[in-house]
């Protein structure tokens, strides 16, 4: 009931939901067609597609969860829907986690082993990682499409979806599978992505050049990561792990608190991995007719040859 009836959970919640939908999607509705149309398609380019089109794939399921935080938590979609919906709003949001840790192995490549490893950095073995990662993420939550997600009440009137279980037996299973979705999706990308940012940190420091920038940047990636995801995941876990259904209830609630605050990341990902560069910003304006006064429009060929945005050249120059 305090759940179910939470102004946190009635009001506060879907707020931060509307307000990363509608930032986000026209954020990532023009990355994701500049990088398709207007990007020269380097290796990296691949990975930042995907990373767009899996937050645009979040953002559609939150109108969903919207309405359904706004009703009092009264899910009016039927049964089907709202496994959909939880299968897409877990599976993008973790999907978008192992790009992440994509893109920082190919700058990790990129900076750290700029020729040792050049090989690695291929179209070919860009794709084939995408579609790797994306029978991860769909494999990893493939369980929500066949476990039932909704819940029917009498008092209070409402069918939940997905935040209390649609039966007390036969779940026990769910502590392994969501520790396991915790170490797949969260845990291990993590210690990747440290390890390669803190790495790539350390070479720029000791080269003479200025990179204040991209330092700044790469700092800045780790922070909104860490902040992003780590509470929503570490309050998960507990939850599975509390015994005492008082004290697991009450993580729950604030599990899905924190989920709030882990949905803005889809609408800061394009900021920091794609209009941080001069080059794929001039684009963006060009594409919308917003070219600002006494600056030529560079021509289409111009444009393509200039958008390397995860390249050695262009991290280092810009920070993208």
């Amino acid at each position: 009931m305090k759940h179910l009836e939470s102004t946190i959970t009635t009001r506060v919640v879907p707020a931060v939901f509307a307000v990363v939908f509608f930032l986000g999607l026209p954020a990532n509705g023009i990355a994701l067609w500049v990088l398709l149309f207007k990007t020269k398609k380097m290796p990296s380019t691949m990975l930042l597609i995907n990373l767009a089109a899996a937050d645009l794939l979040f953002l559609l399921a939150l109108p969903f969860k919207i309405t359904y935080h706004f009703m009092e938590n009264n899910w009016i979609f039927g049964e089907t829907l709202c496994r959909i919906v939880t299968a897409v709003f877990y599976g993008n949001m973790y999907g978008s986690v192992l790009f992440l840790m994509a893109i920082s192995i190919d700058r990790y490549i990129g900076l750290v082993h700029p020729f040792s490893a050049k090989g690695l950095r291929d179209w070919r073995y860009s794709t084939y990682a995408s579609i790797g990662l994306w029978l991860v993420a769909i494999a990893a939550v493939s369980p929500f499409t066949f476990v039932p997600q909704t819940k029917d009440f009498n008092y209070p009137d409402r069918t939940t979806c997905h935040d209390i279980w649609a039966s007390c037996t036969d779940y026990n299973w769910y502590t392994l599978y969501f520790l396991g979705l915790v170490i797949i999706g969260f845990s291990v990308p993590s210690v990747v992505i440290l390890f390669c940012y803190v790495l790539i940190l350390v070479t720029l420091a000791k080269k003479k050049e200025s990179y204040r920038r991209v330092i700044g940047l790469i700092s800045s990636v780790l922070i909104i990561f860490i902040l992003c995801f780590t509470p929503s995941n570490i309050l998960l876990v507990l939850h599975y792990l509390e015994t005492e259904w008082d004290c697991h209830n009450q993580l729950y609630f604030w599990y899905v608190v924190a989920l709030s605050l882990t949905s803005l990341n889809s609408c800061i990902d394009p900021f920091i991995y794609c209009y941080a560069s001069n080059d794929f910003w001039t684009t963006v304006k060009d594409t919308l007719c917003i070219s600002r006064e006494g600056n030529s429009v560079s021509s289409e060929g111009t444009k393509r040859s200039k958008l390397m945005l995860s390249s050695d050249k262009e991290m280092l120059r810009s920070g993208a």
